[in-house]
């Protein structure tokens, strides 16, 4: 399968092939070439950081979302984006006041390209200790070449990452009075994981969840000769999860995945308000459900 096609079923694994120009249906289904390019051109571009609530603030591009988390004692990077990013990231630090080098912690979400190419940079940069869920070490420290599904695909590697603390599911990461408590989310990655904190604003408190692990990529194996031992079960296992979280806030790491853009512009005038979203996130969680069922559904007839 030539390059072109590989990046864009990784591409469709995320959008769900929901939109338009999509080609193709099912796991074969992929964005047309202008769309891809499009969603690539996104995912690269320099956006404005913004102040979410508490001591959460979005530091990523036009398309992918990274997460900044200050405290007192130095702060938190949660997601990483595309290799190409690490400059607009620090960028985006420093137009908010802070500093990269007073990362202290740079937490993995899972090892793709598009969310942890930044990582190996960051680490030089800040001195900050890179953590993730145990099951996605190798997988970083391989830089992607030990990927169930883009193995042999070089373009959709990164640079390789030594892991400083490996996560456990209920794991806590605290810094400064700030605390996360990772929830081991595989299937996506075999340590993908989902963080969820509680911040203030205004006198208020809000539940976070930084969701993850919904989508399947195409060309992933489920049912039959499964892409990796107990994925399926993984899978649902994730959603499972996800369903028992009760959040008022959730901060995705593709920004369509939770209307991101209409959010940020309602902030100017809201503040922290305009990301509650508990409707917004059922809806989120269960949409994903029914296509990931489907997609068993397809695979095992």
């Amino acid at each position: 399968m030539m390059m072109k096609n590989w990046l864009s079923l990784f591409a469709a694994g995320w959008v769900w092939m929901a939109m338009a120009g999509v080609r193709g249906e099912g796991a074969n289904a992929q964005p047309s070439e202008a769309v891809f390019a499009a969603m690539i051109k996104a995912w690269q571009a320099p956006a404005e950081p913004l102040h979410v609530a508490g001591p959460i603030y979005f530091v990523g591009t036009k398309g992918l979302c990274v997460w900044l988390i200050t405290t007192p004692a130095g702060h938190i990077l949660l997601g990483g984006g595309m290799p190409q990013s690490t400059s607009l990231i620090v960028d985006s630090i420093k137009k908010l006041g802070f500093k990269v080098e007073d990362a202290k912690i740079l937490l993995s979400n899972h090892a793709h390209f598009d969310h942890v190419g930044t990582l190996a940079e960051l680490k030089k940069l800040s001195g900050g200790k890179v953590m993730a869920m145990e099951q996605d070490v190798a997988l970083l420290a391989s830089g992607g070449k030990t990927d169930y599904l883009f193995a042999k695909e070089e373009r959709l590697q990164f640079p390789p990452v030594t892991v400083d603390r490996a996560l456990k599911d209920g794991d806590t990461v605290e810094l400064g009075g700030v605390k996360l408590t990772a929830h081991r989310a595989s299937g996506h990655t075999p340590g993908c994981a989902v963080f969820t904190m509680t911040v203030e604003e205004g006198g208020q408190k809000y539940a976070v969840v930084f969701p993850d692990g919904t989508s399947v990529n195409p060309g992933t194996r489920l049912v039959k000769d499964p892409s990796y031992p107990g994925i399926l079960e993984d899978y649902r296992r994730t959603f499972a999860l996800l369903e028992s979280l009760k959040p008022d806030i959730f901060l995705a790491y593709h920004v369509d995945d939770f209307g991101f853009p209409a959010k940020r512009e309602r902030a100017a005038k809201e503040g922290a308000q305009a990301f509650v979203d508990p409707a917004g996130y059922r809806k989120f969680i269960e949409g994903r459900k029914v296509k990931f069922e489907e997609l068993v559904e397809k695979e095992g007839k």
